[in-house]
C-alpha cells in the first residue's frame, strides 16, 4: 500500500514488549512516525528507532495532554493518527479515505476495542468510537491531564467530525491483576488532582467512578461521583447516558435491582437502542425472578447490537458475547416453560461458540425433556363484532387445533359468547389502531408448538384441514413458517367479483413471545420475526378462504379508508419501511388514486422489497400504467416483473394486453398463448406476493381474435 500523508504520534514509557506490534501495524501506511518517550529505561527507544520512528524525549509531568501535544508539535504530515504503544491498527486499508474527506471535516472517529479484566471474573470486551485521526492543525490540541480529549478543540476550530470504519485493538486493560491495579491507582491519583481544580467536572467524576468500580473498593465514593456527574451532565447527550449506565451497573453490583432498571431506562430515554442498557435491564429482571421481562430485554439487546448507530458507538458499549446472550435467552425460555425455544437459543450459542460449556450442558438438559407433550397447534385470533362470521371460521378448524386463543378488541355483539361456545380462551384488549399489537396479545397465550392465525371472516378449506396436523408434524426443525394460499374474492364497483390469491406465512413455529411477534400497524407481518429466529419459510398446500373483501361497497370503502389512515401513520413512523409503502400503494390503487399509488410503489421498490414483492410491485405498476393508457410504460413494468419472477401469470397478462394496445399483434398473440398454457402448467403456482385469477374464457376469446387478425395481416405486419 502506498504511504499516506499521515503522521502517527505515540507517547511511550517502558513499552518494549508492546511497541513492536503497534509500529508493525502502521508500517506500510505512515509517512512519519513520532514517538515521544517519557522516561523509558528498557529497549523502547531502540525499538522505535529500529522501525524508523523519530524519537523525542519529554520529561513526564503527570499530564497526558502535555505529552500528547509534544508529539503533535513534531508532526509534519497533513493528517495525524494517535496511538498508544499497547494498541494496533487493524484496518490499515480504511485509512485511505483521507484523500476523500471534505475540507470542513477535521477528524474521523475510529472504533477502539478493548478487553478489561477489571471488576469482572472474566475478561469483558468493550468498544467505543473516539477521535484519533485528525488534521494537523495547530489549533487542535489535547486537553486534560488524564482521559485527554482533542475533540473540544476541533469543534472550537469550526470543524466537524465523521464516523469511519477504522478499527484499533487496545490491550492496555487486559493485564496481570497487579499491573492493572497499579495503572488504575495512578489514574485515580491523576483524577483526584484534576477534580481538585474542577470539582464539578462531570467527565472526570464519571471516569473516577468507573476506575473506583474497577478497583472494587470505595463504591460509596463511586456512587457520590456518579451522583455529581448526573447533576452536571444533564445536557450532555453523549456523557449522560454513559453516567446512567454506570449508575445502573453500580446499583446492580450492590443488588439494588429496581434502581438498576430505573437508571438503565433513563439512559435509554436519552439515547435509545443501547445494548448495554438493555443488557443491564435483562440482568436485573433475571435477578428479580421476572423471566418474561428479562427475555424481552435480552432480545432488545440482540437487536441493539445489530443496529448500533454512530452515536451509540461514541458513547461506547459492552461487546456482549452473542453466545452468552443466547444462553441467557435460553434460560429464560426454560423458565417460561418453552423448552423448544430454549433449545433453539442453545443451538445458536453453540453456532457462535462451539466451546460454550453452559450451552452444551443446557441443550442436553432441555433435549432430555419430553417436548412432545406440548400441544401441536394453537389458533390465535383477534376479533371485534364478528358474531355472524366467527362460527364458520371456528367450525372449519374444529378437531384440528389443540387450543383456540381469541383476543376481543371491544365487541358489543355476541362475539365473545360464540367464542366461548367453541371452547376458546377469550382475552380482552383495548383497541389502539395497531393490528400487530392486538395479534401479539394473542401470541402471549399460545401454548402450541405451531401457531395458525386466522381472521373471523376466514375459513380453512376441508382439504387443508384434513392434512394440516400431519404436515406440521413432518416439518424439520429448521422450518419456521409455512406459506398458505389466501383466496380472497374482491367486490368490484361494477358488481362483479375479482378473486385474488396471496401467499402468506399463516402457520409458524412458536418460538415464544416476544421473540416471535408481529410488526406493522396494518397488514402486519410475522415473516421478519421468523427469519430472525433462524427459521426458514417454505411453500405448503394449505388454502384459506377469505371473504373480508366480498362485502357491500360501503363496508369495503370504510375498510379501505381505515387501512389508508393506518398505513399513512405507519410510513410516517417508519419512512423507510418498504413493505408499508407497498401496502400503501395497494390501498391507494383501490381508492383509484393512480399517481399516488404509483409513487408509493416506486418508493417501495427504491428502498428495497423481497423478490416476490418486487415482482408484485412492478406488476401493479404495469396495471396502473395500463389504466392511464401509458402502454409503453405498462409493457416495461410487466417485463421488469417477469424478469424478477419469470413464471408468474398476472404480469404476463399485463404484458399481453400492453403489446396488443401498442399494435404488436403477433407478439401479443404469443403472449396470450403462453398465458393460457401457463394457467394449466405446474408453473402457475403462486410465486409472487399476490395474483389475480384470470377469466379463461375471455383469454381464449382474445387469443382467437388475435389469431384471426394476425392471419389477415401482410407477412411483414405486426
Amino acid at each position: 500500500m502506498e504511504r499516506l500523508p499521515l503522521a502517527v504520534c505515540i507517547i511511550a514509557r517502558n513499552e518494549a514488549h508492546t511497541l513492536p506490534r503497534c509500529l508493525d501495524s502502521i508500517a506500510g501506511i505512515a509517512s512519519q512516525v513520532v514517538v515521544v518517550d517519557t522516561g523509558s529505561d528498557d529497549d523502547t527507544i531502540a525499538i522505535a528507532e529500529h522501525f524508523g520512528a523519530e524519537v523525542y524525549r519529554f520529561a513526564w509531568q503527570d499530564d497526558f495532554a502535555a505529552a500528547r501535544n509534544e508529539s503533535l508539535r513534531h508532526a509534519r504530515q497533513p493528517w495525524v493518527l494517535v496511538l498508544d504503544a499497547d494498541e494496533r491498527l487493524v484496518t490499515p486499508a480504511e485509512v485511505s479515505v483521507l484523500s476523500t474527506i471534505p475540507a470542513d471535516v477535521g477528524g474521523l472517529l475510529v472504533t477502539v476495542r478493548s478487553v478489561t479484566t477489571a471488576g469482572a471474573s472474566s475478561p469483558t470486551p468493550y468498544a467505543t468510537q473516539v477521535l484519533r485521526l485528525f488534521r494537523n492543525d495547530p489549533r487542535l490540541r489535547y486537553e486534560g491531564i488524564i482521559h485527554e480529549q482533542v475533540l473540544p478543540s476541533l469543534l472550537r476550530a469550526g470543524y466537524r467530525c465523521l464516523p469511519s470504519r477504522i478499527g484499533i485493538e487496545h490491550d492496555g486493560y487486559n493485564l496481570d491483576p497487579a499491573v492493572l491495579r497499579a495503572k488504575q491507582e495512578r489514574n485515580v491519583r491523576l483524577l483526584d488532582r484534576a477534580l481538585a481544580a474542577d470539582p464539578l467536572n462531570a467527565f472526570y467524576r464519571f471516569h473516577r467512578a468507573k476506575t473506583l468500580m474497577a478497583l472494587g473498593g470505595e463504591l460509596d465514593r463511586a456512587r457520590e461521583d456518579l451522583a455529581v456527574a448526573l447533576q452536571t451532565a444533564q445536557r450532555d447527550g453523549i456523557l449522560l447516558p454513559q453516567v446512567l449506565n454506570y449508575a445502573a451497573l453500580l446499583a446492580a453490583r450492590q443488588n439494588q435491582w429496581h434502581e438498576a432498571i430505573a437508571y438503565a431506562e433513563r439512559s435509554l430515554a436519552v439515547l435509545p437502542g443501547q445494548p448495554m442498557s438493555w443488557f443491564l435491564i435483562g440482568e436485573a429482571q433475571r435477578a428479580l425472578g421476572n423471566p418474561r421481562e428479562a427475555l424481552h430485554a435480552y432480545q432488545q439487546t440482540a437487536t441493539a447490537l445489530d443496529r448500533e448507530d454512530d452515536r451509540i458507538r461514541i458513547v461506547g458499549t459492552l461487546r456482549i458475547p452473542r453466545d452468552e446472550l443466547a444462553v441467557r435467552m435460553g434460560r429464560m425460555e426454560q423458565a417460561l416453560g418453552n423448552p423448544t425455544a430454549a433449545a433453539e437459543h442453545y443451538r445458536a450459542a453453540l453456532a457462535q461458540n462451539p466451546a460454550n460449556i453452559s450451552a452444551t450442558q443446557l441443550l442436553e438438559e432441555v433435549m432430555a425433556l419430553d417436548t412432545t407433550s406440548a400441544p401441536l397447534l394453537t389458533l390465535a385470533m383477534i376479533v371485534r363484532n364478528e358474531e355472524h362470521t366467527l362460527p364458520r371460521c371456528l367450525e372449519s378448524v374444529r378437531g384440528i387445533v389443540d387450543q383456540v386463543v381469541i383476543v376481543d378488541t371491544g365487541s358489543s355483539d355476541g362475539t365473545v359468547a360464540v367464542a366461548e361456545q367453541f371452547g376458546a380462551e377469550v382475552y380482552h384488549f383495548d383497541w389502539c389502531d395497531d393490528f400487530a399489537a392486538a395479534r401479539n396479545e394473542s401470541l402471549r397465550y399460545a401454548k402450541g408448538r405451531w401457531i395458525l392465525y386466522l381472521d373471523a371472516d376466514e375459513t380453512l378449506t376441508p382439504e387443508s384441514a384434513a392434512q394440516l396436523r400431519a404436515l406440521l408434524a413432518a416439518q424439520p426443525s429448521h422450518v419456521g413458517g409455512l406459506l398458505s394460499t389466501i383466496v380472497s374474492p374482491h367486490r368490484q364497483a361494477n358488481g362483479g367479483v375479482e378473486t385474488h390469491r396471496g401467499a402468506y406465512p399463516r402457520l409458524f413455529r412458536n418460538y415464544g413471545y416476544p421473540r416471535i411477534a408481529f410488526r406493522g400497524r396494518v397488514h402486519e407481518q410475522i415473516t421478519p420475526a421468523i427469519l430472525e429466529c433462524g427459521g426458514v419459510i417454505v411453500q405448503s398446500p394449505i388454502v384459506i378462504w377469505h371473504s373480508g373483501y366480498d362485502v357491500p361497497l360501503d363496508r369495503l370503502d370504510a375498510k379501505v379508508r381505515r387501512n389508508y389512515r393506518l398505513l399513512i401513520e405507519h410510513v410516517q413512523q417508519e419512512p423507510l419501511n418498504a413493505y408499508a409503502w407497498f401496502q400503501l400503494g395497494q390501498t391507494l390503487a383501490r381508492m383509484q388514486l393512480i399517481d399516488q399509488a404509483k409513487g408509493a410503489f416506486e418508493f417501495a421498490l427504491t428502498i428495497g422489497l423481497s423478490e416476490p414483492l418486487r415482482a408484485s410491485a412492478a406488476s401493479a405498476m404495469a396495471y396502473l400504467c395500463g389504466v392511464q393508457q401509458r402502454y409503453a410504460d405498462a409493457l416495461r413494468w410487466a417485463e421488469e416483473s417477469l424478469r424478477i419472477v419469470p413464471d408468474q401469470v398476472l404480469a404476463l397478462a399485463y404484458k399481453a394486453h400492453a403489446l396488443e394496445a401498442l399494435g404488436h399483434f403477433e407478439q401479443a398473440r404469443g403472449a396470450f398463448a403462453e398465458l393460457l398454457a401457463r394457467l394449466d402448467s405446474a408453473a402457475s403456482h403462486l410465486s409472487v406476493g399476490f395474483e389475480i385469477e384470470l377469466d379463461r374464457n375471455r383469454l381464449e376469446q382474445k387469443l382467437r381474435a388475435l389469431e384471426a387478425r394476425c392471419s389477415a395481416l401482410p407477412v411483414n405486419a405486426g
